[in-house]
């Protein structure tokens, strides 16, 4: 594969609007991830946390523009320069239709499960730690686990899209993915082969920690199969700083 076609298979046509779209998200996220009181008492202070990382993604944002410009006209370029070729044409498109869908950024419809999961409602006893009551980042990580473990092809968590970069990460009581602030309730969607949905509720990674906590603590769970279910395309930013492509081997 030339050098022309690896570069359109990376083309970040999909990543022109996130930084925008994360500022609002992250602070109206956390404005009401908040409003419980069990999340006032147990989360730690975030805002400067996401204050500087959407200060980044704006900066980003132009850049990004930029990127996505320069490839639409290689694209252009190329399809140009391929037309008296109708087959080497059809050919690098289905290579780079196959690498979209690869890497997240086509969207997906299958049969699959849904799973929700939210805080509890119970009254938290008198001395007790709040943090039992409410989700945690470890509570999410658990059941992406067990999906993909079960044989799950795609993954959302509350429209978020699952690729190969992607990051489920907790700062105090929030949770971040894909840089994007969630509160819950999360909701989960899951594409892949029929009985997904039992295979789910037998995997060790479900029924240990997670599947404890929603007992002993009630943390509000359901389940269910779905056909068929839709999955977004990711959209985010999946720019490699330090990583290179090896040179190909003669």
């Amino acid at each position: 594969m030339t050098a022309r076609r690896r570069r359109l298979l990376v083309s970040p046509q999909w990543a022109v609007s996130i930084a925008g779209a994360l500022a609002v998200i992250g602070f109206v996220g956390y404005a009401q991830w908040n409003g419980s009181p069990e999340r006032v008492q147990f989360a730690t202070s975030v805002q400067q946390v996401l204050a500087d990382q959407v200060s980044t993604l704006e900066g980003e944002q132009e850049d990004l523009r930029g990127q996505l410009a320069a490839a639409e006209a290689q694209v252009l370029e190329f399809q140009k320069a391929s037309t008296t070729s109708s087959s080497a044409l059809a050919e690098v498109n289905r290579h780079l239709e196959e690498a979209r869908l690869a890497v997240g950024l086509t969207p997906l419809r299958g049969p699959g499960v849904i799973i929700e999961i939210a805080d509890s409602k119970r009254v938290i006893p008198e001395g007790e730690n709040p943090g039992n009551y409410i989700v945690l980042v470890d509570d999410l990580r658990d059941l992406v686990v067990a999906l993909w473990a079960s044989g799950a092809e795609a993954i959302a968590i509350n429209g978020e899209r699952l690729v190969a970069t992607s990051s489920i990460y907790g700062v105090g009581a929030s949770v971040l993915v894909n840089t994007a602030f969630l509160s819950p309730p999360f909701r989960i969607e899951a594409i892949g082969a029929e009985g997904l949905l039992d295979r789910f509720n037998t995997n060790p990674a479900f029924l240990g920690r997670v599947a404890h906590r929603i007992d002993v603590f009630g943390l509000e769970f359901a389940s269910q199969s779905a056909d068929p279910l839709e999955l977004a395309a990711f959209v985010g930013n999946t720019r490699f700083r330090w990583a290179v492509p090896t040179e190909e081997v003669p």
